[in-house]
């Protein structure tokens, strides 16, 4: 288990020196039993530990604007690896959301070529009781499900931040970790 903690280190070393990550004010974000890497996108703001302000790990909203008020926010969910699959996961997640909102409507979209190297499902949605639109992509972790969306409260405020979600698509890294005593 040190060796996890020796690559959380590792990693967010890298992140910190990077350039291209000077946006970020927050990278790692991390539960008991799951961690996950990311990149603020530029002209992003994110909160890590957003869990008590937006039921999130980690939330996102363009510069100059708040979560509660931007056109479009983004924000990255966590859930516990109780399916055996990524596509029993995906059915389940819907199943649960449909229970809150029975219109809404779930459209797999072509995988995206910004997450190669994850074990990913994309989805668009629409006809949720705010009225919203979202893509939505499922990412399969060692050790959890993470559910990465983009929300936004009309459909060109959705294709205006898609190269912003794709930018936290292409620097989201799933890990494992162990909390160490």
């Amino acid at each position: 288990m040190r060796t996890n903690y020796l690559l959380v280190c590792f990693v967010a070393l890298i992140f910190a020196v990077a350039p291209t990550y000077a946006q970020s004010d927050c990278g790692i974000v991390y539960g008991k039993y799951w961690a996950f890497v990311f990149s603020t996108p530029a002209n992003w703001s994110s909160l890590c530990g957003a869990d008590r302000v937006v039921g999130a790990p980690v939330a996102f909203w363009p510069v100059g604007s708040t979560f509660a008020d931007s056109a479009a926010v983004m924000y990255v969910n966590v859930s516990a690896k109780d399916e055996p699959s990524l596509p029993e996961f995906v059915k389940f997640s819907q199943s649960l959301f449909r229970q809150r909102a029975p219109n809404v409507v779930f459209v797999p979209v072509q995988p995206s070529e910004v997450t190669p190297k994850l074990r990913a499902l994309h989805f668009s949605a629409s006809g949720d009781p705010g009225g919203n639109v979202e893509r939505i992509t499922y990412v399969e972790g060692p050790t959890a499900y993470f559910i990465l969306v983009l929300s936004a409260r009309n459909p060109k405020a959705l294709e205006e931040a898609q190269p912003s979600f794709h930018e936290l698509l292409r620097s989201f890294v799933p890990m494992s970790a162990t909390v160490q005593k």
